[in-house]
């Protein structure tokens, strides 16, 4: 074991359990996002809005879905900071969770083709990173409390 201030152990356990997490966050706040969106338009729901890339197409239901996954990016930043908080990491639970989410999409229903998927899910991708990031950098920043009285006069 390290000693020292925020010694780094490698602990495997702890990652795939933060991916998991991060993952199983991903696709039920995806799933809250697109039952909102779903009730707004009257559209029927479907596990296809999640992992179908034909559902981003531009139609009225398209944009729902889109919309629903843009806050999907806003939402799950919060994850990431409640999750992993660490800003160096960001990027990198990031990046596993959407990798993720492509390789599911691909085994669901082939590569994705259409230009508004890639852009969606880049663009949520860039919103989870960049806010999680920034999240996770305040609370990295903040004071650290110290306990104790340290004032002049009681060390008299």
């Amino acid at each position: 074991m390290a000693s020292g201030f925020r010694a780094v152990v490698f602990d495997p356990i702890l990652i795939i359990a933060k991916i998991l997490t991060l993952q199983c966050c991903f696709y039920t706040t995806l799933g809250l996002w697109i039952v909102i969106a779903d009730s707004i338009g009257g559209i029927h729901k479907s596990v296809d809005q999640i992992f179908d890339f034909r559902e981003y197409e531009g139609t009225y239901d398209g944009w729902l879905i889109i919309g629903a996954s843009l806050m999907n990016g806003f939402t799950n930043a919060l994850s990431l900071w409640w999750i992993v908080r660490r800003a160096k990491q960001s990027l990198d639970f990031s990046a596993t969770t959407y990798i993720f989410h492509t390789v599911l999409c691909v085994c669901y229903g082939g590569l994705p083709v259409l230009l508004s998927w890639w852009l969606t899910n880049l663009l949520s991708f860039g919103i989870m990173t960049i806010i999680g990031e920034w999240l996770c950098w305040r609370t990295e920043l903040q004071d650290i409390p110290i306990t104790g009285n340290l004032s002049s006069e009681s060390t008299k």
